[in-house]
């Protein structure tokens, strides 16, 4: 071999484990940046999820409200039957 072949192939020798290395660091950072794309779509469907319950909670509260209105009109109605028929008798 003469000395230039010789001193290429030194060359990539020497240069391989930095060749290896960046690959690895770049194959390292994109399955991070994959993972992070994936939990940042897996959080907006909790989000949504998050903001469906919440929905349906104020929902509820409302309801629970309107119940909790008409059990204290039946009461004063039925305390005041029972005013009137005290009377009565």
């Amino acid at each position: 071999m003469n000395d230039t072949t010789t001193d290429i192939l030194m060359a990539v020798r020497s240069g391989w484990p930095q060749i290896v290395a960046i690959f690895a660091v770049v194959w390292w950072a994109r399955k991070i940046d994959l993972r992070g794309q994936s939990n940042g779509e897996r959080l907006d469907r909790h989000e949504a999820r998050l903001s469906g319950f919440e929905q349906t909670q104020q929902t509820q509260a409302i309801q629970l409200a309107r119940i909790e209105e008409t059990l204290s009109a039946m009461k004063l109605t039925l305390d005041r039957i029972y005013s009137e028929m005290r009377e009565k008798s």
